[in-house]
């Protein structure tokens, strides 16, 4: 019998042409191409199934939610080596590892994968990457699938999005996994029927397996829960050309919809092709074949139609595709049902089950040589002629002109398998019943007609997820067919596929594994098969490795006659040195075998053997009595097990061995033969007495004997038959013909009617209720081959009504019209319930035909409850319990209303589908200040990294202490009318004007500090390496929140904006500086006492073409604007540099840091552009300029950058006629400060500090002379010439005189970490800590906007520690809070991040974004000045390398090595011992942080010697 297993290589290589390059036992498509699944070649012996021998090899979890619902592929590669297992999850991630060990040997995630929370639909959880099977090309060992992902942006903006999604495909090399080509994006592709459609990844799923045939894969697609505007699809991917070549929608023409509004629920027809995974049927001839799903349109109305009539709606349809040139697919032939409207209605999906296309060399007869076969939600098989599939309404009547329905009235999501051989028999597993098992027969006319002739004893899982039947063979030899079954809640399961006397199938016992991923059937290796559980493990199942023996197996005795014997002889070859065999077992007693024929001592390894086995029919005689035990005397093929036991030479080695025996037993008189043994017509649903409708099933009378038989009689009776039953006999009158109460029959063989041998007819019988009740008849058929009966039952009941209510809070119900599940208002991080009722007031079980719950926030508390094909019986209620889970959330967060939807329908033809409206509304906690209202004054803006590179993101603190609250914070920034309040680090207030940037918003999960007046509040947070996190509220009527960070327009608004119009003049820019002089050189008004406006500064410049104003608080006024000065691309703020509040109206922005808000007097004016002319610049006399040394009292301290945020020096601005300016001038306007500067030839200024972001100027750019003297340089574009009074100088110079440079002048440097201050040492760049402040002994004692760290260190004073941080901050104590560490990058203050100068003192650096500039007390330092010297002194403390600016400014001495100390000499420094400690006796007595050299002496003081070492060891 190996004919079929031919025709399926056969089969195969015609699809992929190369096939002979896989490995024989490979499985690298999704089961066959014809979706039969009949697999006979992976060397799967029931024998060994069925024993000891066959267990778990070995099972992989992988990363978590990840799971598997593309099944594994096994393939041998073309360069050898050994089977792989290839396996595709739904994060996108690819692996391959031994098929025999479970080693792994590559991984790779190819994208990131699409999120189920965008879409709503909980068909598959967490993520959607690779979800269809992939399919490997054995010629060339690549594998190929689509994988769902995100291009950002790429429709709508962010990362994300359903209408971002994606779908991408991929051939990557098994061996590396590398792609071969770049991914092809199947996005945008138009269908080729259909233009108008396009696809758009994120609306739709590819769930079936995918197919090859030459050199295009293709792969079918549908909806997510029917959301969407989606059309189904298939997509054809030519490999060599590396593009879609084909692109073929199932719903086409006039009538359906088309919008291109993406998430328009319906819009673009529907019509999926999901088929529960199941792969696109081939059989070589160059068409494929799928069903569809639900469709919107109806081409289809009454009027019937041949398959050939160009449907172009082709929704809850089977159909057939022809493959043609370069891959197009063109309609060739379809099926739809004529009851398929009402399927759509009731959500009962054609397209549940795929397409199996049966072996044609068993599965024929007349008029049909090839038969396809498949089934769907809506309880039938529909056996179709694959060459003819049967268009619309071509039957009798205007029903399905198709081969037979088999009315089962039982869901089936996936499909059936098949077996050819022994008759051919189809398998078919509805949502929890048992596997049911129909036999091909043929009518009287030869055309075939299945008839159900057994079932598993166990049922499946009562929920969606039952996988697809699979029946394996030992090399495709009769009696050997194993079927399988993956189910959700059991696991793997198995029986042998032929059924008993009995009509059940035998279980076969297998090691159990966790319930199944839904809709799975096993892939197979060789003796091995893979399934992969719910929870993302994937199991590999098999024989042992180590057997002792290799043996003939199976064994077949061919056909024997009862009352004959026959004999065979096994032959084994030892695979180890065997001690002797021990046993001998066989499982039916007819097969015969001898100890004595065994070996009797011990066997060498490789020592060949033999020995006979008879089967033994000598003295049985036929028996046809049904429920039979043991003998199995009927005719037919029997199998059995013979096991060898041994005793092995070698440990780790098997001591059992099984061999399958199997043989045909023949007998040679007639023997009747009836199936199956009970005919379940299941219940019919009486709606109009008037019309009651009838079920027809058949049944098989078949002659199993070599002789021929003849019919004797019929009779029939609903008695018991163990109580002296009454018989009614058939007789054949009219017909039909009575077989029972309610049964009749329009074929039944009359008497006489003789069946040769081995002969069956097929009895098409009907079952037609008068009244509600059940019926049932045991009908007997009597022959001179025996008698035999089939019970005939069914009932008959009114239809199912279903009641839908909802629960209300009391615990009450809303009416059934009612269906919104409103939960309310509810608090945050707090969970609510709801329930949905289903009640069932027919007469008949009602099922769930449509349920597809909500995910997210609502959810189902049990996943499984009211689920598809879920039963409801008779007068009983179903229910499902919705939870509203909210996160915990700020106060004052805005109200949020949250929506979902629970879709349910039922099979109530009056119900309909029911689209729960899911509501919520989390309402947060008020506090702080209220406006007149009652509102609160401040929302929640959210929790914000503060890591601004200028400082905080909120300026100014307000307060540190541990009564704070968000409600405190805000109340105080409400007095000061900020707009904006943040908290952070458990205790800080602070206040603001300017809103955060975007840029650093972050999770909430950033700031989960507790307040320190209110743990239940967030008070910003920490992390470790990351620095703070503030939470930030927002005054809403000044403030707009946006994506932009855009803050509220138009008068009286109260936040900061940028003013289009001021009096005559109109907002042309913000610009930059220009690059020679100033962008307006014109005027430069004096600033007003309270602070420059917008409206000062127009007024100033009335006569002016041009105004603008600069740093908050400068006012500029021309009639061109100077070259080198341009608009800036951005109109955000934050981006152009336009920033600053001006310094008399902080609701309006005055341009920034050499940053000018221009305004023109007509905005319709070309804006005029030329050369500085205002003034001219001074011709440089010969000799060129230079920078004098000193002026008077001043020494010369280098060329320095304007601030960022501020002037650098803004003490004194411009208080000398910048036309006749000269340093000499300035120098003495600037008498009391600290500092003078001059800039753009003609301005002066003073200050006793510098600015933020004023430094040393690495490029120079004070190239610009003085408009009084162009002998001297008088700063650049942003660039000060900066000079600093030096105390100590009694030198002078006169008004007009220039000093040259001395030659032994020096240039101070710039800014740098000092090593010492006062009695403190540099301890370090430490990071802020991880629960609290890093130093929290004192905060912020003192002003932060003339902070120095002489400061910091007076205000310290008792401290062990102080640090500053931010430029302005200063804190104090005595230990360092948890998780604060030395920063990386030692004393490089870029590097460690301690980089931002003192507010005070711009050559000191204070800290930087969760920084801190660190010093510790030292007692041994002097507590006297050294005499004061321009320079720089340098040292090392803590491990640290610092320098210092002592220009003019008292520093003392660095680190020194102490000579004697309480009774101990320094004795040198010495290296470490090369095998332990140089000191061992008492190591580190002190807490590191506490080290110094007296204190070490003092704990060692009882010691000869003692040292100290890596700064804080002993």
């Amino acid at each position: 019998m190996l004919q079929s297993l031919t025709r399926l290589v056969a089969l195969a290589a015609a699809v992929i042409p190369q096939v002979l390059a896989a490995g024989p036992t490979d499985s690298y498509t999704d089961a066959d191409p014809a979706q039969s699944g009949y697999l006979p070649n992976h060397n799967m012996d029931p024998a060994v199934v069925d024993s000891s021998e066959f267990g778990l090899l070995w099972s992989t979890k992988y990363n978590n939610l990840e799971q598997f619902y593309a099944k594994p592929l096994v393939y041998t590669p073309n360069a050898g080596g050994p089977q792989i297992v290839f396996i595709a999850s739904s994060q996108n991630w690819i692996r391959t590892m031994n098929a025999k060990t479970g080693a792994a040997l590559n991984a790779r995630q190819v994208h990131t994968p699409f999120l189920q929370a965008e879409i709503g639909c909980t068909d598959i959880p967490n993520t959607i990457g690779i979800i269809g099977t992939p399919v490997i090309d054995p010629a060339t060992d690549i594998a190929y699938f689509f994988a769902k992902t995100y291009i950002p942006n790429f429709r709508t903006a962010g990362n994300t999005g359903v209408f971002n999604g994606v779908y991408y495909f991929h051939g990557v090399n098994v061996n590396t996994l590398e792609d071969v080509f770049p991914p092809v994006l199947i996005d945008g592709s138009q269908s080729d029927n259909a233009p108008a459609k396009y696809f758009v990844g994120g609306v739709i799923l590819q769930r079936p397996a995918l197919t090859q045939i030459g050199s295009v894969v293709y792969g079918g697609f549908g909806g997510h829960c029917d959301l969407f505007n989606y059309t189904g699809v298939i997509i054809g991917v030519d490999v060599n050309q590396k593009k879609v070549v084909t692109n073929f929608a199932v719903e086409s023409g006039p009538l359906v919809p088309q919008t291109n509004v993406w998430n328009q629920n319906g819009g673009g027809g529907e019509g999926g092709v999901w088929m529960s995974g199941m792969a696109l049927a081939t059989d070589g001839a160059n068409r494929l074949f799928w069903v569809s799903g639900n469709g919107v349109a109806h081409e289809n109305q009454g009027v019937p139609a041949s398959g050939s009539s160009g449907c172009k709606t082709l929704g809850e349809a089977a159909v057939n595709l022809a493959v043609g040139e370069g891959g197009k697919l063109s309609l060739t032939d379809y099926f739809q049902p004529y009851d398929y409207q009402g399927m759509d209605g009731g959500d009962q999906d054609f397209g549940s089950g795929g397409v199996a296309l049966l072996d044609p060399g068993t599965f024929k007869g007349t008029g049909v040589s090839k038969i396809a076969v498949t089934s769907g939600k809506n309880g039938k098989i529909y056996i179709l002629n694959a060459n003819n599939l049967g268009g619309y309404k071509l039957g009798p009547g205007q029903t399905d002109g198709i081969i037979q329905t088999i009315v089962t009235n039982k869901a089936v999501f996936g499909g059936v398998g098949s077996y050819p051989l022994e008759g051919g028999y189809i398998y078919s597993t509805p949502v929890g019943y048992p596997t049911y098992v129909y036999k091909l027969g043929f009518s009287g006319a030869g055309v075939p007609v299945f008839s159900q002739v057994g079932r598993t004893p166990e049922a499946s899982a009562g929920r969606v997820g039952v996988g697809i039947p699979v029946i394996t063979t030992n090399q495709g030899k009769e009696g050997t067919a194993i079927l399988w079954m993956c189910d959700p809640d059991a696991g793997l399961r198995a029986w042998h596929a032929v059924p008993g006397s009995d009509g059940l199938l035998k279980r076969i016992n297998i090691p159990q594994v966790n319930g199944l991923n839904k809709f799975q059937r096993p892939a197979f290796g060789d003796s091995r098969l893979y399934v992969t559980d719910a929870q993302g493990t994937l199991y590999c199942l098999g024989s042992p490795v180590n057997l002792p023996l290799t043996c003939s197996s199976p064994v077949n005795f061919g056909s024997v006659a009862l009352g004959s014997s026959a004999t065979q002889t096994v032959s084994c070859t030892a695979n180890i040195p065997i001690t002797r065999i021990s046993d001998v077992t066989v499982g039916d007693a007819h097969f015969e075998v001898s100890n004595n024929d065994l070996p009797q001592g011990a066997i060498a390894k490789g020592a060949t053997f033999t020995f006979p086995v008879k089967w033994n029919l000598e003295t049985t005689t036929v028996s046809n009595a049904q429920n039979a035990s043991y003998g199995n005397t009927a005719p037919g093929i029997k199998s059995t097990a013979l096991t060898l036991q041994t005793i092995n030479g070698v440990e780790g080695y098997s001591t059992k061995f099984p061999i399958s025996l199997t043989g045909t037993q023949v007998s040679q008189k007639p023997f009747l033969v009836i199936a199956p043994i009970t005919v379940d017509y299941s219940g019919v649903v009486i709606t109009d007495p008037d019309n009651i409708p009838t079920v027809s099933l058949p049944f098989v009378i078949s002659n199993a004997g070599v002789g021929p038989m003849t019919i004797t009689g019929y009779a029939f009776t609903n008695d018991e038959l163990d109580n002296n039953p009454d018989y009614t006999n058939v007789t054949f009158g009219q017909q039909p013909y009575i077989l029972g109460e309610g049964f009749s029959s329009n074929n039944l063989p009359r008497v006489g009617t003789v069946i040769p041998g081995g002969g069956e007819i097929s009895v098409d019988s009907m079952f037609t209720p008068t009244a509600i009740g059940t019926y049932n008849s045991y009908f007997f058929v009597y022959s001179d081959g025996g008698k035999a009966f089939t019970i005939l039952e069914g009932s008959a009941s009114t239809a199912p009504v279903a009641n839908f209510s909802i629960s209300t809070s009391e615990g009450g119900w809303l009416p059934e019209q009612n269906i919104i599940m409103d939960f309310g208002k509810v608090a945050p991080g707090s969970t609510s319930s709801r329930q949905i009722r289903i009640c069932n007031e027919g007469g008949s079980v009602l099922q769930i035909s449509k349920s597809k719950p909500p995910n997210g926030v609502f959810r189902p508390e049990d996943p499984n409850a009211l689920h598809e094909s879920q039963d409801i019986p008779v007068n009983s209620c179903a229910y499902a319990t919705v939870l509203f889970v909210t996160n915990a959330e700020q106060p004052n967060s805005p109200d949020q209303t949250f929506t979902n939807s629970w879709t349910l329908n039922t099979d109530d033809i009056n119900f309909g589908v029911h689209e729960v409206q899911i509501t919520g509304t989390v309402v947060s906690r008020k506090i702080g200040p209220t406006n007149p209202t009652g509102s609160p004054v401040y929302g929640y803006l959210g929790c914000y990294h503060d890591v601004k590179p200028a400082g905080r993101l909120l300026v100014p603190q307000v307060y540190a202490d541990n009564q704070n609250t968000n409600g405190r914070c805000q109340t105080v920034c409400n007095n000061g009318k900020y707009v904006f309040s943040g908290t952070e680090y458990q205790t800080e207030c602070y206040c603001g004007n300017t809103p955060p940037a975007n840029v650093y918003k972050s999770d909430e999960i950033f700031c989960n500090y507790g307040c320190s007046g209110d743990s239940s509040e967030t008070c910003g947070g920490l992390q470790v390496g990351a620095g703070g996190f503030i939470s930030i509220y927002y005054d809403p009527t000044r403030f707009t929140p946006s994506d932009n960070d855009t803050v509220g327009t138009g008068p009286g608004s109260g936040a900061p904006q940028t003013v289009k119009q001021v009096g005559n003049y109109n907002y042309l820019g913000c610009y930059s500086e220009a690059t020679q002089g100033r962008a307006l050189s014109g005027k430069t008004p004096a600033i007003p006492a309270d602070g420059t406006t917008l409206e000062s500064c127009e007024a100033s410049c009335q006569g002016y073409q041009y105004f603008g104003v600069e740093f908050a608080n400068e006012c500029y006024c021309g009639n061109t604007i100077n070259a080198g000065s341009v608009a800036q691309a951005s109109d955000d703020v934050d981006t152009n540099g336009c920033s600053m509040l001006c310094g008399g109206n902080q609701t309006e922005y005055c341009g920034g840091a050499n940053r000018i808000e221009m305004y023109q007097l007509n905005a319709s004016a070309p804006v005029p552009t030329g050369t500085p002319t205002d003034p001219t610049s001074p011709t440089t006399p010969t000799g060129g300029p230079s920078n004098p040394a000193s002026i008077g009292a001043w020494d010369y301290l280098g060329c320095y950058t304007e601030g960022t945020i501020g002037r650098a020096l803004s003490g004194k601005i411009n208080p000398v006629p910048g036309a006749t300016l000269t340093n000499e001038l300035c120098a003495a306007a600037c008498t009391g400060f600290s500092y003078f500067g001059t800039e753009f030839s003609g301005e002066c200024y003073c200050g006793n500090t510098f600015g933020a972001g004023a430094v040393v100027a690495i490029d120079g750019g004070c190239s610009m002379t003085c408009n009084g003297n162009a002998q001297e340089y008088c700063g650049g574009p942003n660039r000060l010439t900066t000079y600093k009074l030096n105390t100590t100088s009694t030198s002078t110079s006169s008004a007009t005189g220039t000093t040259a440079a001395s030659a032994t002048a020096t240039v101070p440097a710039g800014p740098a970490i000092k090593s010492t201050i006062s009695t403190w040492g540099y301890y370090g760049c430490m990071t802020e800590g991880t629960n609290g402040r890093a130093l929290s002994g004192l905060l912020n004692p003192v002003g932060g906007a003339t902070l120095t760290l002489e400061i910091c260190a007076a205000a310290c004073a008792g401290y062990t520690y102080f640090g500053t941080e931010y430029s302005g901050e200063c804190y104090c104590g005595n230990t360092f809070g948890a998780g604060s560490i030395l920063a990386t990058g030692g004393n490089d203050a870029a590097a460690s991040g301690c980089s931002m100068l003192c507010n005070g003192d711009q050559l000191e650096y204070c800290g930087g974004p969760n920084r801190l500039s660190t010093y510790k007390v030292n007692p041994t330092l002097a507590t006297s000045n050294s005499t004061a010297t321009t320079g720089t002194t340098t040292g090392t403390t803590g491990g640290i390398s610092t320098s210092a600016s002592t220009s003019a400014t008292p520093t003392l001495a660095g680190p020194i090595t102490v000579q004697t100390l309480a009774g101990y000499t320094y004795l040198g420094c010495y290296s470490e011992a090369t095998n332990n400690r140089a000191l061992s006796d008492l190591q580190n007595p002190l807490a590191a942080v506490n080290v110094s050299v007296e204190a070490c002496s003092a704990a060692c003081s009882k010691y000869t010697f003692f040292g100290v070492e890596y700064v804080s060891h002993l």
